[in-house]
């Protein structure tokens, strides 16, 4: 299934199709955890959405495994802008329109494949497009129809209520504490999503604004419900990379920590773990504007900057910037750290927890250049360039000095 050239994983439409109907009961079931039952029936099409952007991103796939995390990132976006939508519809439920009952009935995998089908081929049916119309004002009509049957309209009459306090608030909100209190309130809202990966991983999302995100390990992108609509900022913590390709009069945003970066189209790597004093920043395509306090800097493309938590913007070491950008590229780097501050590092990339009892060894000095998820090679590169032996306790993988070689030296670090 993978192109042996290329690495590609879905090389084909056919593939796709054959993807699709394999994982489609599944992945429905992923959406239907996210939508809730009021929603269910949307779940097919939140799938097919999913599937669809995989498509539009299939040269960047080159595994299942990738697939699977881009999905279930695209699936839990698509979910919550399906609820939000519906939120939408509830506040308008005196002005629907009287639908077909038919409208709630849930696709089949054919029906979902046929629909994703046309969209590939630039368009859909006639028919695809009137069911997509009337999907837009479904929820609406659920409740009109429930609120003929006797008191079963009150729950819903009260979350309307709430709902629309709740939308009147965040207009008053909006409008009276200013944009900066407002952008802060939305990242830290309960309702932002946040797409979070463990060690090792990766996931792409892609954006409402068609902003693609690749965030890497350990990291978080954090991003407010009222994204697209209300304003065009995220949140990070850890590294990701941006491609911002769609211009609009309002700029893409990125926050972390007290550093703001802006854009209107750029692709740039951002890396800053909680326990960074800095931020390291490299564009690889057009230009960004990077903001701290009062400071501003505009980086263009091939530039690089290191922006210190006490405000000040340096232009990083090669070996700092090659360990924050080489991963986008396939490749992690790990150059002239301490054994001490390379084994958090190796767990954060190879996920990889390996412990030292001898704390003689911290200070030896550790490069490491491996591919993403090659454990072996990482190890490796530890085990030669410091002189260590990588052996297991037990159960746990550790490092312990090496033995001299014939020579009687050790084996001279880089």
């Amino acid at each position: 299934m993978t192109s042996p050239t290329s690495g590609q994983f879905i090389t084909s439409e056919q593939v796709l199709e054959q993807l699709f109907r394999a994982g489609f009961a599944r992945w429905v079931a992923d959406a239907k955890g996210h939508l809730g039952a009021d929603a269910a029936s949307a779940a097919p099409r939140v799938v097919s959405k999913a599937f669809h952007n995989a498509w539009m991103e299939r040269q960047r796939l080159q595994s299942q495994s990738e697939l699977d995390a881009f999905l279930g990132a695209n699936i839990q976006h698509g979910s919550a802008r399906e609820l939000t939508k519906r939120i939408s519809a509830h506040r308008m439920v005196h002005r629907a329109e009287p639908k077909d009952a038919h409208d709630h009935v849930e696709m089949t995998v054919d029906d979902a494949w046929d629909r994703l089908s046309h969209t590939l081929q630039g368009g859909t049916p006639e028919a695809y497009r009137q069911r997509a119309s009337a999907a837009r004002h479904g929820a609406a009509d659920h409740i009109s129809q429930i609120s003929k049957r006797g008191t079963g309209w009150k729950p819903f009459a009260f979350m309307g209520v709430v709902i629309v306090a709740v939308g009147i608030g965040g207009v008053w909100y909006l409008r009276t504490t200013g944009a900066e209190r407002a952008i802060m309130h939305a990242l830290a809202s309960n309702d932002a999503r946040g797409y979070v990966t463990s060690y090792g991983q990766q996931a792409k999302v892609t954006l409402d604004d068609s902003t693609v995100a690749l965030v890497g390990p350990d990291s978080k992108l954090t991003v407010p419900n009222l994204f697209g609509e209300k304003l065009r900022t995220v949140g990070v913590e850890g590294t990701v990379n941006f491609e911002v390709t769609r211009p609009e009069k309002r700029p893409f945003e990125v926050r972390s920590g007290d550093v703001v970066i802006t854009s209107t189209g750029a692709v740039f790597t951002m890396r800053r773990y909680k326990t960074d004093k800095s931020l390291v920043l490299f564009v690889r395509k057009g230009a960004v504007d990077v903001r701290m306090g009062e400071a501003t800097r505009n980086l263009a493309e091939g530039k690089s900057l290191l922006v210190t938590d006490a405000g000040a913007m340096n232009v990083p070491s090669a070996g700092d910037l090659e360990e924050a950008s080489s991963w986008v590229d396939g490749t992690v780097s790990i150059v002239g750290q301490t054994l001490k501050d390379a084994l958090p590092r190796m767990k954060r990339w190879f996920a990889l927890d390996i412990k030292v009892k001898d704390t003689t060894l911290y200070e030896r000095t550790v490069f490491i250049r491996a591919p993403m998820g090659a454990q072996k090679t990482a190890i490796s590169a530890a085990e030669q360039s410091a002189g260590l032996k990588f052996t297991y306790i037990g159960d746990t993988m550790a490092f312990v000095d090496a033995p001299p070689s014939r020579g009687g030296r050790r084996p001279p670090s880089p």
